[in-house]
C-alpha cells in the first residue's frame, strides 16, 4: 500500500508544479526549424544593404555570456562560427547581402525560460532588443532596430542549446520603422567573457 500512496503523492505534486508554471518546458514545444518571417526596417544603412535573402540561413547559434547574464542570438545567411556571428566588434561579413539577425537577451539574475519585453529597458529584468549586421562600410554596420514594441520569449535551455520565439518592432508612427520576427532552435555556447 506505501508504494502506491508514494505514487498518488508524487503525481499530485507534479500537477500542482505544472499547474502554477513550475513545469520545465518540454523540446516538443520548441520550434522545428530557425527561420525569419519578418526582418525590414527604414533604416538607410539597412535599406543599402538590400538585397538580403532571408530565406536560406546557413548559420544559426547563440553565444551565453560568462556571467550567465546574457544571450546573444544569430541567424544568418552566411557560414559563420557562433562566437563570429556573436562578436560585436568584428564583423565576418565580407559579401553584399549577408546579414546577421541578432535578438539580444538580458537579465540580472541570469538568463532563464520565459517572456522577455523590448520595452523594460537596459538594465532591467527580461530586457530584449534586436539589430542587423549587415557588411557596409570597410568594417561593417550594425542596424540598432530600436525595438520597443513586441516580445521574445525563450522557450527552453538546455547546457547546449536554447529555443524560442521573437517579434520586436518600433513603435506605432516611429519616423524609421523595423520589425523583426521568426523562431529558433539552435546550439549555445558559453562565451569567454
Amino acid at each position: 500500500m506505501k508504494p502506491f500512496v508514494a505514487v498518488v503523492a508524487l503525481l499530485v505534486l507534479a500537477a500542482t508544479a505544472a499547474a502554477q508554471g513550475g513545469g520545465q518546458s518540454h523540446p516538443a514545444d520548441c520550434p522545428k526549424a530557425n527561420i525569419i518571417t519578418i526582418m525590414m526596417s527604414a533604416m538607410q544603412a539597412f535599406r543599402d544593404a538590400l538585397p538580403l535573402d532571408r530565406s536560406s540561413l546557413k548559420a544559426c547559434g547563440a553565444q551565453l555570456s560568462k556571467d550567465g547574464k546574457e544571450l546573444r542570438v544569430c541567424l544568418a545567411n552566411g557560414d559563420f562560427a557562433i562566437a563570429d556571428m556573436a562578436n560585436s566588434f568584428v564583423l565576418p561579413l565580407k559579401h553584399k547581402g549577408q546579414f546577421i539577425l541578432q535578438v539580444n537577451f538580458s537579465n540580472g539574475a541570469g538568463i532563464v525560460p520565459g517572456k522577455y519585453d523590448p520595452a523594460a529597458g537596459y538594465g532591467k529584468p527580461f530586457w530584449v532588443t534586436g539589430e542587423v549586421k549587415v557588411p557596409l562600410g570597410e568594417k561593417g554596420t550594425i542596424v540598432m532596430l530600436g525595438a520597443r514594441e513586441g516580445t521574445a520569449e525563450i522557450i527552453a535551455m538546455s547546457g547546449s542549446t536554447v529555443c524560442g520565439r521573437f517579434h520586436l518592432k518600433t513603435v506605432a508612427g516611429h519616423p524609421q520603422p523595423s520589425e523583426v520576427a521568426g523562431e529558433f532552435n539552435v546550439p549555445m555556447e558559453r562565451s569567454r567573457w
